[in-house]
């Protein structure tokens, strides 16, 4: 939709592709009501319309689709996003409610049945959203397990436990039973529905056979101009999973690319901005605005999510299973974090747990053999 706006207000056509039959992706089909209010995303939705972007419900865009599509428009940008569900082959996986088949079954109004006793494997926001879920649709008690300390933001973890949920971690899963769960230890934990909310991967079977897309694991490896094959422009979870305002700067991105392809002209970088130095943020700077009534800022510093920019949180230090990450400060007061490539094993659960975007994986030079996940079919 990000892209959809940009390529719109650049004066394009441009037409909207979707299998659901409401348009909005996760933001419509994932993300609790509770948490994000369905007036306003329809709102904004109606806002990318009514300047002109036509939206197709209910088109399965299939490899046939997609090389019609293809063929009728002067470029195509691919933002699909992660549906297709990851876990682990545990002995009884068989067993597994794919956490975000259960939240779409809710944000449909469908009441999908649950246990009473309810195990959720993963605790970060998603398995959250899942949690507080499985209390709406009936669930007397939810455990929610992971094998690191929880990456969720502590509001969405008090939420949970307000309702009466707990957190377990560390715990390796290594069995799923009709009774409940095992770990590689022994210990276990009662529970009649296991539900798993550890990621999601794209779904590219539309895309076509050719050695030129590349991929890292499931996600699409664009070029620096964000074009996977001529014409083809790839953004958000497709490349790799991210944060809402993730998915926005990257479909910002692929428009100002696909923008400079249909004019024909070089694909110049997207023009960056300045970032301004944290001590030069305050309310200060307003107070010379005489033709307009400011409003008192009453904790707008909590709505700040530090787009881009290190918090300083130290998730990614305290996460980090074989210690590579270390925090270095500098004798001006500064800091960095440096991951150390000898130790680092390349998990990912930094840039999984960083809420600010900093840390990115980048492919080995030499294969190193670990667990693979696997998508229910």
């Amino acid at each position: 939709m990000s892209a959809a706006w940009q390529l719109a207000r650049k004066g394009h056509a441009v037409t909207v592709y979707d299998e659901a039959k409401a348009i909005g992706g996760k933001l419509e089909q994932v993300i609790p009501r509770g948490r994000l209010s369905h007036d306003i995303l329809e709102a904004e939705l109606k806002r990318i319309q009514d300047i002109g972007v036509k939206f197709v419900s209910g088109c399965k865009v299939d490899a046939a689709k997609f090389a019609e599509i293809r063929t009728a428009h002067a470029a195509v940008v691919v933002a699909t996003g992660g549906h297709k569900p990851r876990f682990f082959p545990w002995e009884g996986a068989e067993k597994l409610t794919m956490g975000i088949d259960f939240l779409k079954a809710v944000n449909r109004g469908e009441k999908p049945a649950v246990g009473k006793r309810v195990i959720v494997i993963g605790c970060g926001n998603s398995g959250m959203d899942t949690a507080v879920g499985a209390y709406q649709m009936g669930a007397e008690s939810v455990t929610c397990i992971d094998v690191q300390k929880p990456a969720a933001f502590a509001e969405e973890i008090a939420h949970v436990e307000a309702l009466g949920g707990s957190l377990i971690w560390p715990f390796m899963t290594a069995r799923i039973t009709d009774e409940g769960i095992y770990d590689k230890d022994g210990q276990f934990i009662p529970g009649d529905m296991v539900i798993v909310s550890i990621g999601e991967a794209p779904i590219l079977d539309y895309l076509p056979s050719d050695p030129a897309i590349k991929k890292f694991r499931d996600w699409l490896v664009p070029d620096e101009a964000k074009a996977i094959i001529e014409g083809v422009y790839a953004a958000g979870d497709v490349i790799k999973p991210g944060r809402l305002v993730d998915a926005i700067g990257a479909g910002n991105q692929a428009a100002h690319f696909a923008d400079r392809y249909v004019l024909g002209e070089a694909a110049a970088p997207l023009p960056s901005k300045e970032e301004i130095p944290a001590e030069r943020l305050s309310k200060a700077y307003f107070d010379k605005c005489h033709h307009c009534d400011l409003p008192e800022p009453v904790k707008d510093h909590a709505r700040c999510i530090s787009c881009g920019t290190c918090r300083d949180c130290k998730m990614c230090l305290e996460s980090c299973p074989e210690k590579a990450i270390t925090r270095v400060e500098r004798a001006d007061g500064s800091f960095e974090y440096v991951s150390d490539s000898e130790r680092c094993i390349g998990c990912g659960i930094c840039a999984g747990v960083c809420p600010c975007g900093i840390w990115s994986i980048n492919d080995n030079a030499e294969p190193i053999h670990m667990y693979r996940t696997y998508n229910k079919a």
